[in-house]
């Protein structure tokens, strides 16, 4: 497995990812741009927020855009707001050429039927304009762990709907990294990974820890090796792109952030 191009999801350049504005904005496209990553996952309201000439920055900027995120109001099953939500996801990717439409249960799933019909449709308003959904998993939410998205996944029947793998969710997920689980699917199950790492023990809160204490990739407890060697026996070819929140990275500057970050990244790769 060779992987030539490196991703960054830029919004954790912010010192509050929530918060954006055109020169925060333009900064961290910039950064990220001048660091040597390659490519980006756009949160997609960020660029609401961001001034009209938020799609010329990332443009201009040389950066191609391969996802945009996320779509979160599906679990309940298909609705007007949810297919509202993922089909301006998609026309937002659709500007930039993207392939990739993350997705992501942030509460509990009280009826798993309804969710994979839910999924299913994001699944059909992505295929419109040849897009993936990505759908990942959060240890402390409705989806926890790889198997649970990756059933979720089987179950909506869509062929383009796939399974995000972030780092610190693959360790933090209950039961710990299950390789035998990833090693059992197809490849293209597996459109995109995110790369950071966990410290060696999980926080009192894990979505808390999962917002503020990521850690460079290599310096936490990721076996990226095994990560890269499971993805390659079953033919993956994923995206990839760092997402490290942390704080006191952020209040050094989004340049210094991002240097370190893709610095620390290429050293992982395979």
């Amino acid at each position: 497995m060779k992987i030539d191009s490196l991703g960054n999801c830029p919004s954790t350049l912010l010192p509050d990812p929530m918060r954006v504005d055109a020169d925060s904005f333009r900064g961290y496209i910039n950064a990220t741009a001048q660091a040597g990553f390659d490519e980006v996952s756009l949160w997609a309201f960020h660029l609401m927020f961001a001034g009209p000439q938020a799609a010329n920055v990332v443009l201009d900027s040389g950066l191609s855009v391969r996802a945009v995120e996320a779509a979160i109001s599906w679990t309940s099953g298909p609705s007007d707001a949810a297919r509202a939500e993922v089909a301006g996801l998609v026309e937002t990717g659709s500007q930039f050429g993207a392939h990739i439409v993350g997705a992501a249960c942030l509460g509990p799933i009280e009826d798993q039927s309804a969710a994979a019909d839910g999924l299913a449709m994001l699944a059909e308003v992505a295929a419109t304009a040849d897009m993936v959904i990505a759908l990942e998993f959060l240890p402390w939410a409705g989806v926890p762990t790889f198997s649970a998205a990756n059933d979720l996944v089987v179950a909506s029947g869509a062929d383009n709907a796939t399974v995000l793998i972030d780092a610190w969710h693959w360790v933090r997920q209950p039961g710990g990294p299950d390789l035998d689980a990833l090693r059992s699917i197809p490849g293209e199950r597996v459109a995109y990974v995110q790369m950071c790492d966990p410290g060696p023990t999980p926080g009192e809160d894990l979505e808390t820890e999962a917002m503020n204490d990521r850690r460079l990739p290599g310096v936490g407890t990721v076996d990226y090796a095994s990560l890269w060697s499971a993805l390659d026996h079953i033919g993956s070819s994923p995206f990839v792109a760092a997402e490290v929140f942390n704080p006191a990275m952020t209040a050094k500057g989004p340049v210094p952030m991002a240097a370190a970050i893709h610095d620390a990244c290429w050293l992982q790769l395979p």
